[in-house]
């Protein structure tokens, strides 16, 4: 009985702090996100882009900023995330002054000084581009939730119509379609495609990657709400 109750009085809580759970949950999500990107752009410099790993990434950053309909929020972007990783941590204050030549040989400041030498530097280097191209891809990202949101109304509203006709001509109750199409949307589509878009050290014509992950987000949606219910 006492387990029960605090049970209940568990999610009740959590019922009432959703929006703090899900802002959590969102932070955690785009920290990984962010962690992964970096990690396959120092990656990819390592074993495809060895020649020239800096040169690379910086000509992938200008390929976004091109592709985007709006650069200069993606550059504030890009900059936003450039500071959580590398502006409150020191790393940006200690290249400022390991390139201007007054970065101390020793005490607390010089612990740094390694990773600006040989190797490292250039990694580190492709980290610093690497999170900048994270914060303009997340923006584009962003930018497209109006057509999301315009095109999953769409097919909620013909799902709508499509459950009325079902209703009307007797058809049968369908829940396996509709666990699918929800995990499919919740565990695959959606995810699946912001990482890949996120995180993939490649060009990726915004087009040709949000058109497929568009279309099974609509037929999704669709067949949830087609089958979600057979009689209210």
């Amino acid at each position: 009985m006492s387990a029960s109750r605090r049970d209940s009085n568990a999610d009740g809580v959590k019922s009432f702090f959703w929006i703090v759970d899900l802002a959590i949950h969102a932070l955690l999500w785009l920290l990984l996100a962010s962690f992964l990107s970096v990690l396959a752009d120092v990656g990819a410099a390592h074993f495809i882009w060895r020649d020239d790993p800096v040169g690379s990434i910086e000509a992938l950053v200008r390929y976004y900023l091109g592709e985007t309909t709006d650069p200069e929020l993606a550059r504030h972007a890009a900059d936003l995330a450039y500071r959580s990783w590398f502006g409150w941590t020191g790393v940006d204050a200690s290249a400022r002054a390991w390139q201007a030549g007054t970065m101390p040989t020793q005490g607390l400041g010089s612990m740094l000084r390694p990773a600006f030498s040989g190797s490292t530097r250039e990694a580190l280097i492709v980290a610093m581009y690497g999170i900048k191209l994270f914060g303009i891809r997340f923006a584009m990202l962003m930018m497209t939730i109006p057509q999301f949101v315009l095109a999953i109304a769409v097919a909620f509203t013909d799902g709508l119509v499509a459950r009325h006709v079902r209703r009307a001509q007797g058809g049968h109750e369908s829940a396996t379609r509709y666990h699918h199409a929800k995990h499919l949307l919740k565990f695959g589509v959606m995810p699946l495609g912001a990482i890949i878009w996120l995180v993939a050290p490649v060009q990726l014509p915004i087009y040709l990657h949000f058109w497929p992950v568009s279309m099974m987000t609509v037929i999704a949606i669709w067949n949830m709400t087609k089958y979600f219910k057979k009689y209210t």
